[in-house]
């Protein structure tokens, strides 16, 4: 009886301490509201391009209303609500929709040049769908649109991977999260398996062709042309890595919403997996002002805040909806990424340092910069996530 008395004291003191944590890390959480705030108005003042568009409009999502994000609990239902500032983002990627069915397109009188940019907004554009009757069939049709633009317009490579681009066949590290989640959320939305199943092995064909044996473990290349087959860009960039962990996490919690989730634990297990190597590859990385270098190996390894912000923000959702693979290694890095990215947001909102997000000088990748839409999304996932972990 003693003993019983003992083990539960323990387990008393046990849970009282974790209830402490919890409670110490939402008082945190909630002293840095005014954060998220200023990361999210710089984000909307900059949007220009169509990844822009589609990075934004998740990002304010998973903010504004995380029942609605695939990380929530019923994504793909309406509960009634209206999330009016990531249909905002939505409505303008369909106003600006070329008539291939590419959204976000129309900006001056320039296409952007690439063939799974535009679908980085066709979630957002699809739960219109669900959410405002009154537009249904103009959000459903943009979808569908865009749908069949990368399923039967886009060019594939020779493995039949959706190319990047749309002039010549491209494997880019950030293609991953610009198509495959769109094409999970409509099939989760539709319920069709087979889109799920299209989602699944578009990430794993991409990982076929760009996965590198690094310094600190496999990770990612970040440009690779199947029409020449030759690499563009052979460097470890940390966005890239970024942008592939932050599709196959899209993609494999979209499958593990559905009904499908079972017949599917196969996908769902090497998604994980992939995602795991990359956090792993990346976080051995880490510098001593707890940043992620923007490459590894290949081009300049100056500090980059998008990329760390990414990163902390995977390692905070896997850490939630994947407990049994990855323990409180990954959260510790992502708090301690946390606590240096914030610490270096500017008076204006803006993170830093960054990646120059513009086009010139080529590779723009290689430069530092001082305004990045993709950098400051980033950094709202990142404290989404970090919310939600703590359920704050």
């Amino acid at each position: 009886m003693r003993q019983m008395r003992l083990a539960v004291s323990a387990w008393s003191l046990l849970c009282l301490g974790a209830y402490a944590a919890h409670s110490s890390d939402a008082s945190l959480y909630h002293s840095k509201l005014w954060v998220a705030g200023s990361i999210r108005s710089v984000m909307l003042a900059s949007v220009r391009t169509s990844w822009e568009q589609g990075t934004a409009a998740g990002a304010i999502l998973e903010f504004d209303d995380p029942e609605y994000s695939v990380f929530g609990s019923s994504p793909f239902v309406s509960d009634g609500q209206f999330p009016l500032s990531t249909l905002q983002l939505a409505y303008s990627a369909v106003v600006r929709q070329s008539p291939d069915g590419r959204l976000s397109q129309e900006i001056g009188d320039a296409l952007d040049g690439a063939a799974l940019d535009g679908a980085s907004a066709g979630s957002a554009v699809l739960l219109g769908s669900l959410t405002d009757p009154s537009r249904y069939n103009y959000w459903l049709d943009a979808a569908n649109a865009q749908l069949k633009f990368l399923l039967d317009v886009a060019p594939r490579t020779s493995t039949g991977a959706i190319s990047h681009r749309v002039d010549s066949r491209q494997y880019w590290a950030d293609g991953v999260y610009m198509g495959f989640p769109f094409i999970a959320y409509f099939g989760a939305v539709t319920n069709n398996a087979t889109l799920l199943q299209i989602a699944y092995d578009q990430c794993r064909l991409y990982r076929d062709a760009l996965i590198l044996d690094g310094p600190t473990g496999k990770l990612w290349g970040h440009i690779y042309s199947d029409d020449n087959k030759t690499w563009i860009d052979e460097g470890i960039w940390g966005t890239g890595n970024a942008w592939a962990a932050h599709g196959m996490l899209r993609v494999a919690v979209t499958i593990q919403k559905t009904g499908h989730s079972s017949e599917m634990a196969p996908q769902i297990a090497d998604l994980t997996l992939w995602i795991k190597e990359i956090l792993d590859g990346e976080f051995a990385a880490l510098r001593s002002d707890n940043l992620v270098p923007n490459y590894i190996t290949g081009g300049p390894s100056f500090p980059d805040a998008a990329s760390s912000a990414a990163l902390s923000s995977v390692a905070y959702r896997v850490a939630h909806l994947f407990p049994q693979k990855f323990g409180t290694n990954y959260t510790d890095v992502a708090a301690k990424i946390r606590g240096a990215v914030v610490g270096n947001i500017t008076n204006l909102g803006t993170m830093q340092p960054i990646v120059n997000p513009l086009p010139d000088p080529f590779p723009y990748w290689n430069q530092t910069g001082l305004l990045s839409t993709e950098s400051q999304a980033f950094g709202l996932m990142m404290l989404s996530a970090w919310r939600d972990w703590i359920d704050a």
